[in-house]
């Protein structure tokens, strides 16, 4: 059985994902949710909870931020809020919450997202012994590796399918440095429409942002691994994640529905060139113009990641 998870930029939009088929959805609010397309608020994740309950999914709440002393004095207060929401499971990397997890009272089942550190089967069984439940692949993992990682793992793992990958965080406000140094107004940086680009690589175009986590930085192209689908279930990583932090509104609900196109091509043992050339054109057509797509590391060997 393969399962979808996509992220939720509103309560609108969590709405139409879960009607639409995805399974679960990734929802998150301002302090621990890291790199979520929006925040909602508790009543809001209670009315997508209990919508998603009668709809027999679930929600995932990310809390995936890096907690430094300030948030984690939060942090009990905010998972006994989440309890009684009865939020189905976590997106957690931070091992201060995990400790604060190993008291019962506490615990909600997690998914082990540690970003680029999760890239070994030994990892991912490590933190099983902890509460996990899955784990997400780091996205710089290319197949050839999740070949070998896939038989060996102890929980079932995730792997991204369609989105922004994240290349880099700092904790400080590079933005508001950057704009102090050249002596001009600060931006809104909310809208998250920056980029960056190497001075002797003018064909780069990082995306960039700043929130109270910081500052991101993501790789120049977006996941989309529509035509490799196949791959993934060949070897049963059967849980694909779509993040739409870059892709706003009814565009991504379209994206996620040619994805669960997709699921349906396999599962029934309809999979074929052609019709996934017509998803792939699909997905083109749908996401921002100003963003490319790319396989990104799926497809390269693992001397190139090296």
């Amino acid at each position: 059985m393969i399962e979808l998870i996509a992220t939720a930029e509103s309560l609108t939009q969590g709405i139409e994902l879960l009607k639409s088929g995805v399974d679960r959805v990734v929802v998150g609010e301002e302090v621990f949710g890291l790199r979520v397309p929006g925040y909602l608020s508790f009543e809001e994740i209670l009315e997508l909870t209990n919508l998603a309950h009668r709809l027999e999914k679930k929600i995932i709440v990310a809390a995936n931020a890096i907690l430094h002393n300030d948030k984690i004095d939060k942090a009990r207060p905010f998972l006994r809020k989440l309890k009684e929401i009865g939020v189905d499971q976590l997106l957690v990397g931070d091992t201060g919450l995990i400790q604060i997890m190993k008291e019962t009272e506490y615990y909600i089942p997690y998914i082990y997202d540690a970003s680029v550190l999760v890239t070994s089967h030994g990892q991912i069984n490590f933190w099983k012994n902890y509460g996990a439940i899955e784990a997400m692949v780091a996205r710089e993992v290319p197949y050839v590796e999740l070949e070998k990682l896939a038989p060996e793992v102890q929980i079932p793992i995730i792997v991204q399918v369609y989105g922004a990958q994240c290349i880099h965080q700092s904790k400080r406000n590079l933005l508001d440095n950057y704009f102090r140094y050249i002596e001009k107004e600060p931006i809104d940086f909310s809208k998250r429409h920056l980029f960056l680009s190497e001075p002797t690589k003018k064909q780069t175009h990082y995306s960039i942002y700043q929130d109270s986590h910081g500052t991101h930085v993501f790789a120049n192209n977006d996941i989309n691994l529509i035509k490799h689908l196949d791959m993934l279930f060949n070897i049963k990583a059967n849980i694909w994640y779509l993040d739409g932090i870059y892709t706003p509104g009814n565009n991504y609900v379209e994206i996620v529905k040619q994805y669960l196109n997709a699921r349906e091509l396999l599962e029934s043992y309809e999979w074929s060139e052609h019709k996934i050339e017509h998803l792939s054109n699909r997905i083109n057509e749908l996401h921002p113009v100003n963003r490319e797509l790319a396989t990104n590391f799926f497809l390269y060997s693992a001397e190139k990641v090296k």
